[in-house]
This record gives structure tokens, sequence and C-alpha cells, in this order.
């Protein structure tokens, strides 16, 4: 009977492999986006998967290869078959606890492709295919199988096969800092390899390509196939051996995400990346989540750069018992919620970012009573905000991570910000692989669980993952004010701000650390300067959003200034954004509505260029009437010969008013709504 038996079951694999080689036929499988504006095919091949975009009828990505190749294998996508096709339509209404937009659709429609090889090996892949009116994601999913458990991705083969050689802005990867430079603008085909998002504006539309949800997988660089081409294709940043991830069976990858718009200002009101990532856990919704708050910080931090403080204990240590208290003073007479002391704790001295790292996690600094600190910030209802900079030491942190949010805990510190200055992770690590994609969200887990929000610094950029981890508020992952104070190149161009929104800003909130009000720091940064005017700075509070924003100048410098009166109102979590014109590099004009009040707030920026705008101020309820309290640039104002010029002016306003804008060079308007 066995012998039997056996034939049988082979005979049967005969069969079901002879059928399967049958079928292995060219095949296209067809979605289009609710709208449908968007329209994409997907063609099974014998040679394998390939996909295509149209919007509104032209082309968008040329047939464009998937799959993955695993370590030691032929590459999957190749040779198979289809088992089962599903296809659904989804469309939801959910609200996020804090952010940009406080309703949000969600309207897709799906396409699930389950396979199978017609070779011996018969090992399966899924690819998810979701097309939403402002786009589409894709993903793979590896479901459990006795052929494939665990595994190394050395490669994926996903490819953007663009229709158009496009005009493009990128930030080259696989530099010692990170996506922490200033933006490219080329010809796509110019692209040598690039960080995501990397955005596209071609003759009738305008692309960003990116990616969602990134957990237990490499980060997604995109690589130029070959010279004068208009091909990118995935390139996963490495571990140091050259695997690209090492997982398995059932696993799925990020969702590659395409942003689609007829002008590349409709991107910035895009949602696609946080619909692409899932709710959270039911456990994280019952939980008490009354410390995430979002809010305005400041702190000891501004004064390192420009060269007044230093981190390191001594005769200027800034992380002082009296300098807290003074910031805390400062903070508790503002709406500014936190105050950040960098420096607090042991392990600062000398040149930090170019050793390895020392720093203890759970004791201050000698001349920093950090618990006096905590208990004087309670009792003027400011909260501390605690820091915990790695100097890039990924494996001794970690062996003081939980001890250091128990202490935290212990303080009452519910907020903590990350930094990860230096190199290379653990001195052979990129900061985009999947080592640190596994630490940071090690970190975010362990920060919840102690009820501690996060602001992370020279990590991994972001993907969408706050609306599953609502604790994660904010990253900085662009080159952000700190360059202005001291960086060897004298800081950042004019243009920097009018460019981050429609890049780095796709992707989720971006702590840049605007508020500079005193442009003068010679005594010590004598080449270095902001490169804005006092409106402009105003501005940024509603242009590049955060929901934790940094008040970055020192107090002092802030005391009695009329213009610190937009700082104090504006607030950092909305209950809409509209972004209403701009061109990136150029200028940008965004407004946003308070989540808890009817008032109206906007930031219009420009770069060296001055410029006048008319704005339509059609966004504000029809049936009321607004005094518009504005913060402009002066007649005389200029980011590099009068940086502090100003005006404040009052009007009243409707919604079908029209407001002309006199931006200066470098400057900015910055405007209060408020509903009479």
């Amino acid at each position: 009977m066995r012998n039997g038996f056996s034939f049988i079951f082979f005979g049967c694999a005969l069969a079901l492999l002879a059928s399967l080689t049958h079928a292995e036929t060219a095949s296209r499988y067809s979605l289009s986006s609710p709208d449908k504006q968007i329209q994409l095919q997907v063609d099974l091949r014998p040679d394998g998967l390939f996909y295509q975009v149209d919007y509104v009828g032209r082309a968008v990505m040329n047939s464009s290869r998937l799959g993955l190749k695993i370590k030691g294998q032929q590459a999957l996508g190749e040779h198979m078959a289809l088992l089962k096709q599903h296809e659904r339509e989804y469309n939801q209404n959910w609200q996020q606890p804090w952010g940009e937009q406080q309703t949000i659709n969600e309207h897709y429609r799906e396409l699930r492709l389950e396979l199978i090889e017609t070779t011996a090996s018969q090992r399966r892949l899924t690819l998810v295919i979701r097309a939403f009116n402002d786009g589409i994601g894709l993903r793979y999913e590896i479901p459990a199988q006795q052929n494939l458990t665990q595994f190394v991705i050395e490669d994926e083969l996903t490819e953007f096969a663009l229709a158009e050689n496009s005009h493009t802005w990128w930030l080259p990867a696989y530099r010692n800092w990170g996506p922490e430079y200033q933006y490219l603008k080329s010809a796509l085909s110019s692209v040598d390899v690039a960080f995501t998002p990397i955005t596209l504006e071609a003759r009738h539309y305008a692309l960003a390509i990116h990616e969602a949800a990134l957990v237990n997988y490499a980060s997604m660089t995109l690589r130029l196939m070959s010279d004068n081409t208009k091909t990118l294709k995935v390139d996963l940043v490495p571990w140091p051996n050259g695997d690209k991830v090492r997982t398995a069976a059932p696993m799925q990858s990020p969702w590659r995400t395409i942003q689609i718009a007829p002008k590349a200002i409709d991107l910035l009101n895009s949602y696609l990346t946080l619909n692409l990532n899932e709710a959270p856990a039911p456990e994280s919704l019952t939980a008490d989540n009354s410390y995430i708050k979002p809010g305005k910080y400041m702190g000891i931090w501004w004064e390192m750069h420009i060269g007044e403080k230093d981190w390191s204990p001594g005769p200027k240590q800034g992380a002082t018992t009296a300098r807290a208290k003074e910031y805390i003073d400062f903070a508790a007479q503002h709406d500014i919620s936190g105050v950040l002391i960098e420096g607090w704790n042991k392990g600062w001295e000398g040149e930090w970012w170019k050793r390895a790292p020392t720093f203890i996690f759970d004791e201050p600094v000698v001349g920093l009573d950090l618990e006096e600190v905590t208990r004087y910030a309670r009792d003027k209802g400011v909260a501390i905000i605690g820091h915990h900079e790695t100097a890039a030491g990924v494996t001794y942190y970690e062996q003081q991570m939980d001890a250091a949010f128990d202490y935290y805990e212990k303080l009452g510190i519910h907020s903590v910000k990350m930094g990860y200055v230096g190199t290379r992770i653990d001195g052979d690590q990129w900061h985009h692989g999947q080592y640190m994609v596994n630490h940071f969200q090690r970190v975010v887990d362990s920060a919840a669980q102690h009820k501690v929000m996060v602001n992370a610094h020279e990590t991994v950029t972001d993907t969408g993952l706050r609306r599953t981890y609502p604790n994660l508020m904010t990253r900085e992952c662009v080159r952000g004010m700190e360059y202005n104070g001291g960086s060897p190149d004298t800081g950042n161009l004019p243009d920097h701000t009018t460019i981050i929104p429609f890049t780095r800003g796709l992707s989720g909130p971006t702590d840049f650390t605007p508020g500079i009000f005193n442009f003068d720091y010679k005594k010590h940064r004598p080449h270095n300067r902001v490169p804005s005017t006092l409106a402009n700075q105003l501005a940024l509070y509603v242009v590049i959003y955060s929901p934790l924003q940094m008040v970055a100048d020192l107090p002092e410098n802030y005391a009695g200034h009329p213009a610190f009166q937009f700082i104090d109102d504006v607030p950092t979590d909305w209950k809409q954004s509209r972004a209403l014109q701009g061109e990136a590099g150029e200028y940008l004009v965004v407004a946003r509505q308070d989540k808890r009040s009817p008032d109206w707030y906007l930031g219009a920026i420009t770069n060296q260029d001055g410029r006048q705008l008319k704005v339509k101020l059609d966004f504000l309820d029809p049936k009321a009437r607004y005094e518009a309290q504005i913060y402009r640039d002066g007649k005389d104002a200029d980011w590099e010969t009068n940086p502090e010029s100003y005006e404040i002016k009052r009007m009243n306003v409707t919604a079908k008013t029209t407001l002309e804008l006199d931006l200066k060079p470098g400057g900015g308007t910055a405007i209060r709504f408020k509903r009479r």
C-alpha cells in the first residue's frame, strides 16, 4: 500500500505541474482608481511579472519589472501561474488622533494575485496592488510554504520605467550623512542613486515615488538602470556583507508608492502614504494615550550650534540647572509645552561625535539636577523633553535602553528626542538598512510601553508608521536648521525650505526646528547665516508640518518681541490643511485650520527671489468674518541685508477676499485668521 500511495501522489504532482506549465501563458490583469483616472495593468509572462500605469489617458509608467531575488535561488516572479485572483473596493473615513488633517478618506480598489511557480520548486508569491485617486501602492507577500522558510533577499527587482524624462528633485543616497544634504534638480536621466521620496515633474503631471509601512525590511533607494535612461530600479540598503533583507515566511514587503497628481503642489494634499499603513492595534486604542500631545517646545540646543554654549561639561556648559529654569520660566509664560535639554546626561565630553559613545542614559551631568528641574517644570505646567543621543552606537545604547526609559518614566518625562549622529551605525551599518529599521521599531515599542513620544533625528525616513504607532510623532531626516548655525558651507540656500515640502515633507512630519529671530551670531560663526527673513521664519510653522514644533531661538531673543505673538498663537494640531499654490524651489503657500478653534493660519515663503502673490481666501467659512493678523516682510526686508525687518498689519477679510502678498528675497508672510 505504501508503494501504491507514493505512485498515486507522484502522479498527482506531475499532473499539477503539467497543468501549471500548460497555464504559463501571457495574461493581463487590470485595476483602476475609484475615479478611473489611474489605470494599471499587470502582465504575467513566462519571463516575469510586469506592470504599467496610465494617468488620464497618458502613459506614466511603461512596462516595469516586478519580483524578488532570493539568495541562492532563481528570481521569484518568473515562470508563474495564477492560483487565485481577488478584487475588492474599500471606502471609509478614519480619524487621526493628531495630525495635519483630522479626517482622512481611505478609498481604494485592490487587486490580489496569488501566484505559484510552474517549475518543480512551486514557490508561491502574492502581489497586492491598491489604486487610490491620488496614486498606487504595491507590495509582495510570501506565504508560509515548505520550499521557502528562512531566506535572504539579495535583490528586489521592482522597476519604475518612467514614460517621460521629467525634471526631478532628488537626494543622492549612500553618502556619509544620509539625507542631510541639499536637494538636486536634474533631468531624470541624470539621477544616479537617490533617496526617496523622489519627486518628478512631467509636462502634464507630477509624481512622487516612495514607500509605506517599512517594517523588518531595508529602506528603498532608487538607482538609474544605466546612464541616460528613464528607468529607476529599487536598490535596497544593504547589510555590511551585501545581504539586503534577512527574513522568513510568511512575510510582506513595504508598499512601493507612486503618488500622481496634475501638478506638484497637488502632491502635498495627498495622504497615500498614511492610507497604506495599518490602523493602531486594538490594545493601543484602549491604552491610556493621554501622554501623546502635540505642541511646541524649546530648549538648550541652538546656543550650542552657534557656539555660545557647549554640550561638554565645563565653563561653556549649556545643560545647567539655572539655564534650564530660564527656559522653563519663558515656556510657562507662553504656549510652549516642553523644554528640551541636550547634554543633560553624562558622556558628552569633547568631540563626542568622533569617538565611540560613552553616554550614560540615567545619570545627569554634573551641574544639572534633573530631578529638581523636572519638579520645577511640573510646578510651572511645563514638560521636560528627554534626549537620547547615541552617536550611532546602537548596540551600546540598546544595553541601556530599557533602564533609560524606566528612568524617564520615574521622572514623569513623556517625550524623547532621539539622535544617531555618525557616518555609520555601530561602525559598519547604513542608517537606512534593515538593522536600523528593526532597531528603531524597538525604540518606538519600548517608548510606548513607558508612555513616551518619539522625535527622531538621523534615522530612517518616515513611511507613515505614525498611523500605526501614534507615539511616533516626528522625525528630522532632512538637512535642518542646525546647518545654518555651524555648517562649514555657511548653511542652507534660501530655496531649501521651498523644496522640503515637495520632497521629504511628502513622507511625513518634519522636525526642521524653525523660529530664529536673531540673525547675528558672528562672534563664533562669522560665516554662517539663517537664509531667511524673520517673517519667513514665522511662516515655516505653517508651511513645514510637525506636531512637535520647536521654538528654536534663545528666550532672550524672543523676550518682548511683538512678532513672537504669532508663535504664541499658532497651533501644531490641525483640523484640515491645504497647499494652495507653489512650485518646488520657488515658493509655497499653505493654509491650515486649528483643530480646537474656527481660526485658520496661512504661511507663504519664497526663495532668494522676491515675488508678489495673489491668494484667494475661499478656504475660509463663507458665512463668517475674520480679522487677518498679518506678519509680513518690511519694505526693506532681505534675507541677506535686513532679515529682521517686518511689519504687523490687521484687516477684516472674508472668504471672498483676495490678499496680495509681497514677499521679499528669502522672505515670507504669516497670517492668523481670527474668526470674529
